[in-house]
């Protein structure tokens, strides 16, 4: 046998917690135990079994220790392969501008104000859509608006294609579902009875900036009227319709203190409501750096669902294997306002940077081999190829990976064995949490 290459050890409160990314598994261990598991493991894991034979043999059921002829990488790339090339669904995201109400200093697009989906390109996505949803294979269509901000021109070039969108689905009865990356600000009655009357129940992802007084020094209409109280009151409308928010927190070393304040404000929902809400801490990209940080994220977090939420801390909580990115999937593609394609929406929305077009007949042209060079990305870097995160993070994401194709070895945590403990940490703290629950 030998030791899983995809295990951790980590001090746990007064215990060890050894962890195995690909199990999803966890065994708490007193000090001694643990050390009796690091020596045989540096001598010998097999001589464990004259030591402490039941902890061997439940180490073994487990998975915490492998036959010495299986490949935990192999294990890795067919799961990869298999959700990435899966054929059964369908992510298409559509940026019906690029413009946005507002400017953060975070945001990584170019805004043209001008810019809105015309007639021409809508009628080019009525048919990608009508040709995806004829597939036989297809048994499930995600359908998202992205931006800028996509309910600037709600009725103009997002109500005509979410008509013909469902139109179809019903049509070939295919599963559907209906997402908006939106800041929330302009949501409104009118809004949510569309979708009441269509019958339809899309979900959201809606970012705040901090607590109050730190979002509205980011997100304001004028230097003294700031978004957040508007958009906290749209979001309570969307779950109290029985649609789901995930309320994400962009969060810095700046603004997070406070941040277990947001779940005050929605403390006084009703029951059926919170459970439509999940409060989710992420950290700004371009403020990541190396600090202890996540201890007030998770103290945070612990404080919300003390009222009640759902809430969790996903900058340390990777799933990008077997929730891999909608860019990472052959079946999926992000159409511009202008009918240029992408499969990352985390870019700037250029011309230049674009991946294919969308032609006359509702085709997606990639060009330039764009596709393949995505599908075939994984993989090719080395530090990934023996870390104990492979399960969990695989170097993050397509885009990282053709980001650094052919380029210098990356790690997404600074190769800092720290930082990858305290993803072990959340993943415990995430089992331990469920099995509190139930």
């Amino acid at each position: 046998m030998k030791y899983s290459q995809f295990n951790s050890i980590i001090q746990y409160g007064d215990k060890f917690a050894l962890y195995n990314t690909f199990e999803r598994k966890v065994i708490f261990l007193e000090s001694k135990l643990k050390d009796i598991l690091v020596e045989k493991r540096q001598k010998g894991i097999d001589n464990l079994i004259n030591i402490h034979p039941d902890f061997y043999k439940y180490l073994i059921e487990n998975n915490f220790l492998v036959n010495d002829n299986i490949n935990e990488l192999e294990k890795i790339k067919k799961i990869v392969y298999e959700i990435d090339e899966n054929s059964k669904k369908y992510d298409l995201t559509i940026n019906p501008t690029i413009n946005c109400n507002f400017r953060c200093w975070y945001c990584y697009e170019t805004h043209i104000k001008e810019s809105m989906m015309d007639a021409n390109v809508i009628n080019r996505v009525n048919k990608l859509i009508q040709k995806i949803a004829q597939d036989e294979k297809l048994e499930e269509f995600s359908l998202g608006f992205f931006g800028g901000e996509p309910l600037l021109y709600f009725a103009k070039s997002v109500i005509p294609i979410l008509d013909e969108f469902i139109f179809v689905m019903k049509k070939f009865n295919k599963k559907f579902d209906i997402g908006f990356t939106t800041n929330g600000y302009l949501i409104n009655d009118s809004f949510i009875d569309y979708f009441n009357k269509k019958q339809v129940k899309p979900h959201f992802q809606i970012t705040l900036d901090g607590y109050r007084e730190n979002h509205d020094k980011v997100r304001f209409l004028t230097q003294t009227k700031g978004s957040y109280s508007t958009i906290v009151n749209n979001i309570k409308k969307i779950v109290e319709n029985e649609m789901f928010v995930r309320v994400r927190i962009n969060y810095t070393d700046e603004n997070v203190e406070d941040t277990y304040k947001i779940g005050d404000d929605f403390s006084s929902l009703e029951n059926f409501a919170k459970k439509n809400l999940l409060i989710d801490f992420h950290r700004v990209w371009q403020n990541t750096k190396i600090d202890d940080i996540n201890i007030i994220v998770d103290r945070n977090v612990e404080l919300i669902r003390k009222k009640g939420l759902a809430a969790k801390n996903s900058s340390y909580n990777p799933e990008t294997v077997i929730g891999s990115c909608y860019a990472d999937k052959r079946n999926s593609a992000v159409i511009n306002y202008n009918g240029d394609v992408f499969k990352c929406t985390a870019r700037d929305f250029k011309t230049e940077n674009r991946e294919g077009y969308l032609d006359e007949n509702g085709e997606i042209i990639w060009e330039n081999n764009s596709l393949e060079r995505r599908m075939n990305a994984k993989f090719n870097n080395k530090p990934c190829l023996s870390c104990r995160l492979l399960p969990v993070c695989n170097g993050s994401c397509s885009q990282q990976a053709l980001y650094h194709l052919g380029k210098d070895d990356f790690c997404i945590y600074s190769f800092d064995e720290r930082e990858k403990d305290k993803v072990i940490k959340a993943k415990v703290d995430l089992i331990v949490h469920e099995h509190e629950q139930t």
